[in-house]
């Protein structure tokens, strides 16, 4: 069974209450477990400590050190001395929490007769999260509950209200707290003129007090008498000219009858509830909404001082339609108003977020991104979120890159926006997309040293390598790991062409157009390519794959294809090509001795073309003096060498100009960069 638990924990005790999902918050009878007085005691002697009315027993009878008013003095103090021993508040208020909630959970599950898993619990009081959120997180550190969060007795009321009868929430409510010694008014106001309604809240700390213990009866009669009287009179002024629907009484001060005169006042024209669990219960109905996302309070907005007042989104596309994605919500505690949203751009250099102030108006946030500019959604980011304060959101832009494709080129960049400070939005359209279905823990790979972990990387390999797919593509793997994506349908559809021995483009179209991942006329020009793979014989496919290998640079993969096809080749010219590509691949690695050898021999088979990178391959083996010799030793390469010299200097020209404008780039390093570039040029095809 899941529940969640309200927490309420003031100066004296903590107090538990817990909800299953639909159902009212419950606050069982579990004597000294349901409420328990903030009070430890440490044992004398051993490290054994006591909570509750055991540990003020315990103290009384000198078997140990007594701290009372536990969470109130962590509030305002660091530390405490217990006998000889200093010891840290937030530490004792971890433990007194720890022993509370677990003596509670285990009577709730005695009780019921079943395991419980709790989802949430709201821990509540006279407390400003804001202020004391790293204090109250110290405390709740070990309790065993993944969702834990903080409010105020300000949004606890607000969370018990909007869960009672729509009759009871006129335009004001009012709730009397007299828990500890001084009373405490909150006056709830709200205007149901808006959409939502929205709800503020004043709290006045009055001047009028109960003691917890009088010295006499005679003492305690008169006070309460003389109280009666003054909170009638102030109650009176407090109400005039005011449309109270309903009035609560809270606190274990309103025990007993000794306010008579009051109710008189109180009682006129409006309901009036009396009870101790309001707090914990409006804590309760919080927590049971963080994970059941009920109706009742989506019609009524709270505005506390530390409620963030903006909403912030961004509109993305989610395949061909734009959605627009929330990312913080008004109404939210700032100090909880924090997350993050992994997402594809294209083709843009910039993002955009919405931002909508609650009093009305739309404003934006711009993000540039430069250096991230690329081509069919292939660069993910991850957008981190956060509020420094009710007014400073702090965003963080992670790049992803992009699988085996891309590598990450920016470091991780933070911006602080002052929300109050931002101009009008223009409407311009974000260049942004969700990630369509789950990313994959295990990489997929398509291809020899190409991992592929989600669907748009997937798509991209399509993209870009569709003169190079054939049959091979089409494997019942593949359809599982699309399934490990969790686009099952699109996996069912696979399968079923894979079974019926479909069309390689067939296969590619039902990716693309699950992602619609590119424009109609691409889509058309990418089929085109994909039915003339078809159609080619095996040799020549395999020839087209070698030769795209390359141009994607890489050249171990293309180099074995290119010697599988050398193998098979009776033609000598077609051998002459193919030694050429194989001692192009080489001297791309910079294996100039090995490429040379190739050049030699595509050359002697009657590609004159290759002479020429033969001997370029030399000169980079040699000085130029040694150079000079081997040319004079082969007169009839002298023309060819002539030019070779020449792009060889210019090469060395480019290098010097590069070290220039990279300090530090060694020498070979700009003359082999400088030679890739020079391999690719044309002439020297």
């Amino acid at each position: 069974m899941e529940l969640v638990i309200g927490c309420d924990i003031n100066e004296y005790y903590v107090q538990f209450s817990y909800a299953e999902e639909g159902k009212e918050p419950v606050m069982p009878d579990f004597p000294g477990v349901t409420q328990v007085e903030t009070a430890l005691c440490r044992r004398e002697g051993v490290n054994q400590w006591y909570e509750g009315k055991e540990a003020v027993k315990r103290a009384l009878a000198g078997e140990g050190a007594l701290a009372e008013h536990l969470f109130s003095r962590m509030l305002h103090a660091d530390t405490i001395r217990l006998s000889d021993s200093e010891y840290q508040l937030t530490d004792l208020c971890s433990l007194f929490l720890e022993h509370t909630y677990t003596a509670f959970v285990r009577k709730v599950r005695e009780q019921l007769g079943e395991e419980i898993t709790v989802r949430a619990l709201v821990l509540t009081g006279r407390i400003d999260p804001g202020v004391h959120y790293g204090k109250l997180q110290e405390i709740v550190k070990n309790l065993p509950v993944e969702d834990i969060s903080f409010q105020s007795h300000e949004e606890s009321i607000f969370s018990y209200l909007v869960h009672q009868p729509r009759r009871l929430m006129g335009y004001e409510t009012q709730v009397l707290d007299l828990t500890s010694e001084q009373l405490v008014i909150y006056r709830v106001e709200m205007n149901h003129k808006t959409r939502p309604v929205v709800v503020s809240i004043e709290t006045t700390e009055t001047d009028l007090y109960k003691k917890k213990h009088y010295a006499s009866i005679m003492e305690h009669d008169r006070e309460l008498a003389k109280l009666d009287q003054e909170l009638a009179e102030y109650m009176q002024d407090y109400t005039a000219g005011r449309i109270v629907t309903s009035l609560y009484l809270i606190g274990d001060g309103f025990h007993g009858d000794w306010y008579q005169e009051t109710l008189k006042v109180i009682c006129r024209n409006r309901k009036v509830f009396a009870g101790d669990n309001l707090f914990g219960k409006g804590a309760c109905f919080a927590a049971a909404e963080r994970i059941w996302k009920g109706e009742a309070s989506e019609d009524f907005l709270y505005l506390g001082k530390d409620m963030l007042q903006y909403n912030v989104g961004i509109r993305l596309y989610d395949k061909t339609e734009e959605i627009y994605c929330p990312l913080l919500d008004a109404g939210t505690n700032w100090y909880e108003a924090a997350g993050s949203l992994a997402f594809y751009i294209e083709d843009t250099d910039e993002i955009r977020l919405q931002v909508v102030p609650i009093r009305g108006g739309k404003k934006e946030i711009v993000i540039g991104l430069d250096g991230l500019k690329r081509p069919y959604r292939s660069c993910l980011l991850e957008l981190a979120f956060s509020m420094q304060d009710k007014e400073t959101l702090e965003l963080t832009v992670l790049d992803h890159g992009f699988g085996s494709f891309f590598a990450p080129v920016r470091e991780p960049f933070t911006k602080a926006i002052r929300l109050a400070e931002l101009p009008d939005a223009d409407e311009k359209e974000n260049a942004c997309y969700v990630c369509i279905g789950q990313r994959l823990q295990k990489p997929y790979q398509v291809a020899m040293h190409t991992d592929i972990f989600s669907m748009e990387e997937l798509c991209y390999y399509i993209t870009v390598h569709a003169d190079m797919l054939d049959q091979g593509f089409m494997r019942e793997d593949l359809a599982d790991a699309v399934e490990q994506m969790e686009l099952f349908d699109l996996a069912g559809s696979l399968r079923q062409l894979l079974h019926f021995q479909g069309s390689l483009h067939t296969f590619c179209r039902m990716i693309l157009e699950e992602a619609a991942y590119v424009s109609a006329d691409k889509m058309t020009e990418l089929m085109e390519t994909l039915t003339k793979n078809e159609t080619l014989t095996p040799l020549k496919r395999k020839q087209k794959q070698a030769d795209g290998l390359y141009s994607q640079k890489a050249y171990m993969q293309a180099i074995t294809l290119y010697r599988e096809l050398l193998r098979e080749e009776t033609e000598q010219e077609n051998k002459a090509v193919l030694l050429e590509q194989i001692g192009k691949c080489m001297a791309q690695l910079f294996e100039y001795g090995l490429a040379e050898a190739q050049f030699m021999e595509s050359y002697r088979l009657g590609r004159k073309e290759a002479l020429h990178l033969y001997l370029l391959c030399r000169r980079m083996q040699m000085t130029k003096e040694e150079f000079v010799r081997f040319i004079t030793e082969h007169e009839a390469y002298y023309e060819s060498a002539l030019t070779v010299e020449q792009e060889y200097e210019s090469a060395l020209q480019t290098a010097e100009d590069t070290l220039k404008q990279m300090e530090g780039l060694p020498d070979m390093d700009s003359l082999r960069e400088t030679y890739r570039v020079m391999m690719e040029q044309p002439e020297s095809v």
